[in-house]
């Protein structure tokens, strides 16, 4: 095996990991009032728009447009789970009764399910491997089940407890089901990877 014979999961696992961490440190300038819609923490999406977009070149179809629309798509997913969020967690009617704790937990199950439907949808559009239904259910339950960490970015104040394990999670979700890279001899033959 060369080292151009990169397995999906431990890279997009790597990368997720520091997207996820520059995600909370450098988010970017917020365009729009809150709880109206907007684009909020810019950079936050683009950095792991870039892991998707990287993951497409890679293992799917290595082209400038296909990569570029993995990140835009993946950076509207980010922006819609943000969205999301400011809906689900601004205050609700009192005649709607559900305690604050158990609302954060469904705005992050929310949340955290959206941005991976339309983040797989993005990355599936241009990875045949990835357009089934069993991936889609994978990859929104990953991104759902993490969600569930979204009380803990207001407990520890900061996004770098959900950021990073759900990026990580979500990105090896889809690396599991991209098509694994072919193993080679050295001497331009393929061989098949075990």
């Amino acid at each position: 095996m060369t080292s151009n014979d990169l397995h999906p999961v431990p890279a997009l696992a790597a990368l997720g990991a520091v997207s996820g961490s520059l995600g909370a440190t450098i988010v970017g300038a917020g365009y729009g009032d809150a709880p109206s819609p907007g684009a909020y923490m810019v950079l936050t999406g683009l950095w792991f728009g870039f892991v998707m977009g990287f993951a497409v070149w890679r293992w799917g179809q290595a082209s400038l447009a296909a990569s570029t629309m993995t990140v835009l798509i993946t950076w509207f997913a980010w922006e819609a789970a943000v969205n999301l969020t400011i809906q689900i967690d601004r205050p609700w009617p009192q005649s709607i009764a559900i305690a604050t704790a158990y609302k954060s937990y469904l705005t992050g199950l929310a949340a955290g399910a959206v941005g991976a439907i339309i983040t797989w949808a993005g990355i599936a559009l241009n990875v045949g491997a990835l357009r089934r239904s069993s991936v889609a259910a994978a990859v929104t339950v990953t991104g759902a089940l993490f969600g569930l960490l979204f009380p803990a970015v207001n407990y520890f104040d900061s996004g770098l407890v959900l950021l990073l394990p759900w990026q990580v999670a979500v990105a090896m979700m889809i690396g599991f089901n991209m098509p694994a890279p072919q193993a080679s001899d050295g001497h331009d033959r393929r061989i098949l990877a075990i």
